[in-house]
């Protein structure tokens, strides 16, 4: 007779290569679940939150570590490139490890921010 968590491992083992899953993946949620022990009250939640990323069906590259000191200068692709309509509310959803564009993107936010807080109060100065 298995045992939750060895049933949790074959269900893994079971899961197939695709674009969804890498034999990476699939060996670091072994990996994680072979942690556990059988009684464990977590076990049955880490294998859910696991087999839920999958699931989702967002594909990640593994990522390079990242120099967490240093601003990179990316530079803009046209080509990739797309326009937001201003005067639209939208929605983006960014999904990725790539933390040197998504560091930009906070400082590009900032930037925004204190363009629009100044031009604010150059309205109220003329006023």
């Amino acid at each position: 007779m298995n045992t939750i968590k060895q049933d949790y491992i074959e269900k893994a083992n079971a899961l197939s290569l695709s674009n969804e899953l890498n034999q990476d993946q699939k060996d670091l949620i072994i990996s994680i679940i072979d942690k556990f022990d059988d009684n464990d009250p977590a076990l049955h939640n880490v294998y859910q939150l696991l087999i839920k990323r999958v699931k989702l069906g967002f594909v990640f590259d593994v990522a390079p570590s990242v120099n967490a000191s240093e601003i990179a200068l990316l530079k803009k692709d046209e080509k990739l490139s797309f326009n937001n309509d201003n005067n639209k509310p939208t929605n983006t959803l960014i999904i990725g490890e790539n933390y040197d564009a998504l560091k930009n993107l906070i400082v590009i936010e900032r930037e925004r921010e204190r363009e629009r807080e100044s031009h604010s109060q150059r309205l109220l100065i003329t006023m």
